[in-house]
């Protein structure tokens, strides 16, 4: 069995495996598929025997357990970071190895804070010396180089892991731990997309829950308790914590009473301290707030009922935190903002693809040009074009980085046309000044031979 991600696992196929000897079924299994509230049990041990477990057993299960939802913490760390970097990483399993160098960590920093780690600046970037000879000393100047950038976007110091940690696999859960933080973090700013949450979704071997399990054993460390990260970041904000965690849940209350105008005014509350709420987008808030709050309420609800582990309650298991909402608005907004530049493509708009595009969510400042909208509609419309023949015809709709690139290189294919304009129209100026030249020495030479006698004296003129 591969540790691929599944969307959901297959009815009776086990999630966990059993070190006794039991078949120890996934929640999705037809046996064990819900709990007696309807809620699914996704991921979850659950002895279905009738069979009483010793104490050592249960032990063994928990342990088990606690591999597997590190493993999923791994896979999540994985795809997250190969959405931001656009490169495939090392396998689950392998992760920790292919992190310790830090080279996929400094590509990470150079995506959110490109002037903190220049990518020419990044050791050993493609990982041949690594590949042939291992690591080297010089490595660690890739996680000091994605630690300055985490300093560089404020982010707070009490989730970074030390260089040890990373380079000698001294603590690789503090590291994966910091990863997810990191990815709230830069979801609340929107620099990134949000960390998927794979628990009960992705599927590992009872070997791979095994030798993770001996390996944490080896870490003898904590657990990082990743449930609790939004919390977390938000007291280490800078600001009343009373007033803001009223402020949020007053924001989660009226997203539960689904009204509209209460949500947009509890998001305007100046102690909530969030940014870029635009009111012609209340609607789309409070659906996309109402999803994610429903999805926070169910996983904690599935950790609350899972027998196998401890779960100690925190006020933020079943609400929205400021990070998330703030994250969840600048999704909401950055939809939007696609959906009008799709629009006005669909339309032929001109005018309303440049309004589109100066739009703030897509960071693009002062780059759009109103010269060049007819560049960026024809390169978009050929993008789209494409991305439509190899979806086998069905509709496409661009996204959000699809959309920069392409206004970046029209604006560079524009560039690059006045500037050929510019060199033929600089060529033409001189040939003609050549010209002029030219035809002035003729007129002055045949003036001379003419009062020399070289040349009869004939009623001409030269212009």
């Amino acid at each position: 069995m591969s540790s691929d991600v599944h969307t959901r696992p297959t009815p009776g196929r086990a999630c966990l495996g059993s070190t006794s000897g039991r078949s120890i079924q996934s929640a999705t299994s037809s046996v064990c598929s819900a709990d007696a509230t309807g809620h699914a049990q996704y991921g979850t041990i659950f002895d279905c025997s009738d069979e009483r477990r010793s104490a050592a057993e249960m032990d063994e299960q928990r342990n088990q357990h606690i591999a597997y939802e590190y493993l999923c913490h791994l896979e999540e760390a994985k795809l997250w970071m190969e959405s931001c970097v656009g490169e495939p990483l090392p396998s689950t399993t392998e992760l920790e190895e292919g992190l310790k160098n830090g080279v996929f960590l400094a590509k990470l920093g150079h995506f959110f804070s490109p002037d903190a780690v220049p990518l020419r600046k990044i050791y050993d970037r493609e990982q041949t010396r690594y590949n042939a000879t291992g690591l080297h000393f010089r490595h660690t100047d890739n996680i000091i180089f994605w630690l300055r950038a985490m300093e560089r976007i404020n982010f707070p110091k009490i989730f970074y892991p030390e260089t040890t940690d990373v380079y000698d696999k001294k603590n690789m859960p503090k590291l994966v731990y910091c990863i997810h933080a990191l990815s709230l973090y830069l979801f609340k700013l929107g620099k990134a997309p949000q960390i998927q949450n794979l628990l009960g979704k992705a599927e590992f071997t009872d070997a791979e829950i095994s030798n993770m399990r001996m390996d944490l054993d080896q870490y003898g460390v904590h657990m990082p308790a990743f449930g609790k990260i939004g919390g977390v970041l938000a007291s280490e904000m800078t600001v009343d914590e009373a007033a803001l965690h009223a402020a949020v849940m007053a924001i989660n209350e009226a997203i539960d009473r689904q009204d509209v105008e209460a949500t947009l005014t509890a998001l305007r509350c100046a102690a909530a301290m969030l940014d870029n709420l635009e009111e012609d987008s209340a609607e789309a808030y409070q659906r996309e707030l109402h999803a994610a709050k429903q999805e926070k309420v169910t996983q904690a609800h599935d950790r609350s009922v899972d027998v196998n582990r401890s779960y100690d309650v925190d006020a933020y298991d079943e609400l929205l935190t400021q990070a998330e909402i703030q994250g969840f608005v600048n999704k909401t907004n950055t939809e939007l903002a696609v959906g009008r530049v799709n629009v006005a493509l669909d339309d032929g708009d001109d005018e309303a693809l440049q309004g589109a595009l100066q739009s703030s969510h897509f960071g693009l400042g002062g780059s759009v040009c109103k010269d060049n909208v007819g560049d960026y509609a024809q390169l978009l419309k050929e993008l789209r074009d494409q991305k439509q023949n190899n979806n086998n015809g069905e509709s496409a709709v661009l996204d959000r980085e699809e959309i920069r690139a392409t206004v970046i290189a029209a604006n560079g294919v524009a560039d690059t046309r006045r500037q050929r304009k510019s060199r033929a129209s600089r060529w033409s100026s001189r040939t003609d000044r050549r010209v002029d030249y030219n035809v002035g020495r003729l007129h002055l030479h045949l003036q001379r031979c003419i009062v020399v006698g070289y040349i009869p004296c004939w009623n001409f003129e030269i212009e």
